[in-house]
């Protein structure tokens, strides 16, 4: 176990880690969402049209979200495969059988990638033998994508609890039990970790003592991951609403439902200039105040969208059950571009540099790259 001085030195690197611009991630996309706060926003837009770079065959369905570690790209398959993919060229650079399916995404700390899979065992793999240097077993699968700090990788799974392990040994620092299961991928801001599931409550957890310091009732459940901008969270859920709440406070400062649609949100959100842009499954995707909850615009696709959008600049990129990946303006949600892909996009969008990747159920990972 960590001494007090290792606990004070993984605070301060996680501060100077959560201090960084979102744009600084616009090389590499280390983990799902591109940041510890979960909110995928790039100050650069990435302007379609967007032309196929390359394409992988992974042979099986593919719900998990690339992540983009030093040239090299790493997703999961529904058949429990793990892939390292070059980016320059998108060849294979190995494959890692797991336990079941790999749903979530990685990340990547300290030359190892981790993540999870539906049999509920953690894996840490080596980045460059694509051999596993130590496994966790949960008590059921593992849907969450973790969180990677110095010192601790955070995940939740479906036994209820929230872990951090230890990254070079897969010890725990701690657990934390909830009341139900833990679908989301938590989201960090300066010390405090932040997960929802099926309870109905956020909880904000103490990231080195594993303590929960405050919950808070949302009153649904709910399977979305939480986006956190400046002592605020964003959240979906179940009960067909979007949330703000100050997490501080303990007070939920408004909530969103569509005016005319009464469907759950599934998706995270991304956060940009006074907008707080999600996806809905009534299939379409949403734009709410930031400050009063209301409906900006919205757009519709034909299939529902669990796709978590990304903002670059003034183009959001989404993904819908109906096989397209789409670019609208944020201002007023008006088409810009579209791509159809092969399959249903469950996958949200990967950006790194001046290329996005994406994928679907019809087994193939593609390297788009503007013109």
């Amino acid at each position: 176990m960590r001494t007090k001085q290792d606990s004070m030195r993984a605070v301060l690197a996680l501060l100077a880690l959560t201090a960084i611009c979102v744009s600084s991630y616009a090389a590499e996309w280390p983990l799902f969402l591109g940041t510890p706060q979960r909110n995928a926003v790039l100050e650069k837009a990435l302007s379609p049209p967007l032309a196929v770079e390359w394409s992988y065959d992974a042979t099986e369905p593919i719900d998990s979200t690339a992540i983009v570690v030093a040239g090299t790209v790493y997703f999961g398959d529904m058949n429990g495969r793990f892939h390292a993919v070059d980016l320059e060229s998108g060849k294979g650079k190995w494959i890692y059988q797991a336990k079941l399916g790999v749903p979530a995404s990685g990340c990547v700390q300290d030359g190892a990638v981790f993540f999870g899979d539906e049999e509920g065992f953690f894996h840490a793999v080596d980045v460059e033998t694509g051999e596993a240097r130590w496994t966790f077993e949960t008590h059921a699968e593992i849907l969450s994508s973790p969180n990677c700090l110095p010192g601790a990788v955070i995940f939740g799974s479906y036994d209820s609890n929230l872990y951090s392990l230890n990254p070079k040994t897969g010890e725990p620092n701690w657990s934390l039990a909830t009341e139900d299961r833990v679908h989301c991928s938590p989201a960090i801001e300066g010390n405090s970790t932040f997960v929802a599931g099926c309870d109905g409550y956020l909880r904000v957890i103490d990231i080195v003592k594993g303590e929960e310091t405050k919950s808070i009732e949302i009153g649904d459940y709910v399977a979305a991951t939480p986006s956190v901008v400046n002592g605020i969270v964003y959240i979906g859920t179940f009960g067909n609403q979007v949330l703000a709440i100050d997490w501080k406070k303990g007070e939920i400062l408004w909530r969103y439902s569509h005016p005319q649609t009464d469907h759950p949100f599934f998706a995270a959100p991304a956060v940009k200039d006074g907008k707080v842009v999600i996806g809905g499954r009534d299939k379409r995707l949403h734009a709410i105040d930031q400050e009063t909850g209301t409906l900006i615009w919205d757009f519709e696709t034909k299939g529902r969208v669990d796709s978590s959008p990304v903002i670059t600049g003034d183009v959001v990129y989404v993904g819908s059950y109906d096989g397209n990946l789409y670019a609208l303006n944020l201002a007023d949600g008006k088409e810009l571009w579209k791509f159809t892909l092969g399959g249903d996009v469950v996958a949200s969008p990967a950006v790194a540099g001046d290329r996005l990747l994406i994928s679907s159920r019809d087994n193939i990972l593609y390297c788009l790259r503007a013109d």
